[in-house]
């Protein structure tokens, strides 16, 4: 009976334990914004993810607009400048990323537990490593506890990050620049 008892409880820890999100071409990413009063999702589809990171985007509102992304390899080692921006039409970011950190600026936060980090051109910041957590977000329709990475500004802008702490895939869950961004659903 001691080891039934123990293998449940086995079980329903693994099976409630937080995760990464194994992201490939054809993965859709919906995320909540609310910006200067708007409320409106920011859908990308993952379009290539080895080498070079490819997604089409779509934003719903206050303008309906349409485009497609490159993250070149080596803004997705060393970039510490973050595009937030999106007009339509096509971006190839080369010197920022966007949705997902550096490995660089990954790698900061987990060893040194601080990193340098700009948004939209913007005088660079130094993002602190508060804790190390988990948040739910649904994919694939069901309630799934990701382990994140906190980290936030400390010299008074609003500058918030909750970040997938996987240093394969350090992608943004959610964001608070002031306005917010928040992943509410993944289709893998």
């Amino acid at each position: 009976m001691k080891k039934l008892f123990t293998l449940i409880c086995l079980l329903f820890v693994l099976a409630t334990s937080a995760q990464t999100l194994a992201l490939k071409p054809g993965s859709v990413l919906t995320y909540a914004v609310t910006a200067n009063g708007n409320n409106y999702n920011f859908i990308i589809t993952i379009k290539n993810w080895d080498g070079d990171r490819v997604f089409d985007y779509e934003m719903t509102a206050p303008v309906s607009q349409t485009g497609n992304v490159t993250i070149t390899t080596a803004a997705l080692a060393g970039a510490s400048g973050q595009n937030n921006k999106f007009a339509g039409g096509t971006i190839s970011l080369n010197d920022k990323t966007t949705v997902w950190l550096s490995k660089m600026v990954f790698d900061g936060l987990k060893k040194d537990f601080q990193a340098r980090i700009s948004s939209d051109g913007e005088s660079p910041v130094t993002l602190l490593n508060n804790y190390e957590d988990v948040c739910s977000v649904k994919v694939d329709g069901k309630e799934v506890r990701l382990n994140i990475i906190y980290a936030e500004e400390q010299s008074g802008k609003p500058y918030k990050y909750w970040i997938l702490n996987d240093a394969t895939n350090p992608l943004i869950v959610k964001m608070d620049l002031g306005w917010t961004i928040q992943l509410i659903d993944v289709k893998l």
